[in-house]
């Protein structure tokens, strides 16, 4: 049994990818310790599911204010002290981070170090140097073309500090096979694993369709996630018109202005009847929850590369809730439908063709319905289980090296 450390930039009370994580390797016989941000709803210091969570406070811009000469301003000029802070931190916020988690995280000893995307993980590098740890660095997307784009001056900069300490982990995990190669490149390092965001499914007490009250006849699409800018979901509102008879929700986090602005949106072409915003559910119970819809929608706009090649959550849990998928068009999405024949590509921008995209979609749902060959094909390759493998032989791998070098 090894001592494991996960270092995440939020609480780690919904970040599926990381809590997924964690549980695989308490699951594969490891004592794990997650070190996440303290928020206004969680403790400092919990056991949850023999996993130990360590939150500490992370406040950037105060941080740079209480550590540089910005402390000697005038009390009334603090907002500009705060403002001036800010701007500095998307550059200090990487040795801050550091300075703040580093020491909490070596104090446990860990024999592995997991830094869940790059502000965490000079943080996991300085933490190892101190204590000896292998550091796997987790890139949940290419941190250089992340939305919005970053200027040009902080794109270099970003770039090389994950150069820096990305050359120095033992193992780099990252979504897809597209950004891997990416990252590869960037990198300089061919070893780039692949663990790709699939769904742990367990039954869920709720079903889409009857929260929304709708009868077997009536056709349904479903958007799943968080409900934001560049996911598409306002440009699939203004098609609602069109697709008459059709119910358009979502299922996710979605904010009181963003919830406000689509309502608004929804009221003003006469479609609120058929539009609902529901509340997300456990990430663990989302297939269940979806398996009643008769199309899933993945509308991310590939504003950047890291939308471009994308390969979310939302993918895999529609798939394997077997519900077909409309997507628009990206690169590893579009394999990955033409590998397991699940859904279509259609270009988004293009209106016409989506809305008879959608409709050809409801009359042929057998095509795209998974028969039992084609569900045994997506577990093979796809499920969580294949995933939490390939996690738990990275951690061997990093335990053998670690005791030969002890040797």
């Amino acid at each position: 049994m090894a001592r494991i450390a996960v270092i995440v930039s939020n609480p780690c009370t919904i970040d599926a990818r990381v809590i997924k994580m964690a549980r695989a390797a308490r699951d594969g016989g490891h004592e794990v310790h997650v070190f996440g941000t303290l928020s206004a709803d969680t403790v400092p210091h919990e056991v949850v599911g023999d996993i130990t969570y360590h939150r500490l406070e992370w406040r950037p811009a105060q941080i740079i204010v209480q550590n540089t000469a910005l402390r000697l301003m005038p009390k009334y000029m603090r907002m500009v002290s705060i403002g001036t802070a800010r701007r500095l931190t998307p550059y200090m916020k990487y040795k801050l981070f550091s300075e703040v988690f580093a020491p909490h995280v070596a104090a446990i000893k860990p024999d592995i170090i997991h830094a869940h995307d790059l502000i965490c993980l000079r943080a996991g590098i300085e933490a190892a140097e101190i204590c000896g740890a292998k550091v796997v660095y987790d890139a949940h997307e290419l941190e250089v073309h992340r939305n919005p784009p970053l200027p040009f001056f902080q794109k270099r900069y970003v770039g090389r500090v994950e150069y820096k300490y990305g050359n120095k982990a033992f193992a780099v995990n990252t979504v897809g096979r597209m950004v891997g190669e990416v990252l590869s490149e960037h990198l300089g390092r061919k070893d780039i694993n692949i663990i790709y965001n699939s769904p742990v499914i367990e039954p869920c007490s709720r079903h889409i369709r009857g929260d929304l009250a709708l009868p077997d006849s009536s056709s349904l699409i479903v958007y799943v996630g968080k409900v934001t800018m560049g996911r598409g979901v306002s440009e699939i509102l203004t098609l609602l018109p069109k697709l008459k008879g059709v119910i358009f929700a979502t299922v996710g986090p979605c904010d009181d202005e963003q919830r406000a602005l689509l309502m608004s949106q929804a009221n003003r072409i006469g479609v609120a009847d058929r539009f609902r915003i529901l509340p997300p559910v456990p990430f663990e119970q989302v297939v269940d929850y979806i398996s009643g819809a008769d199309a899933g929608i993945i509308s991310v706009e590939p504003v950047t590369l890291s939308y471009q090649y994308c390969m979310p959550n939302k993918l895999f849990e529609m798939s394997f809730a077997n519900v077909p998928i409309l997507s628009n068009k990206l690169d590893e999405i579009e394999e990955f439908l033409g590998e397991i024949n699940n859904g279509k590509i259609v270009e988004f921008d293009d209106q016409t063709a989506l809305v008879y995209s959608i409709f050809r979609l409801f009359n042929e749902t057998h095509l795209y319905r998974l028969d039992e060959q084609r569900r045994k094909q997506l577990y093979e390759k796809y499920s969580w289980e294949t995933q939490a493998r390939k996690l738990l032989d990275i951690y061997s791998d990093a335990l053998k090296a670690k005791s030969s070098e002890q040797q």
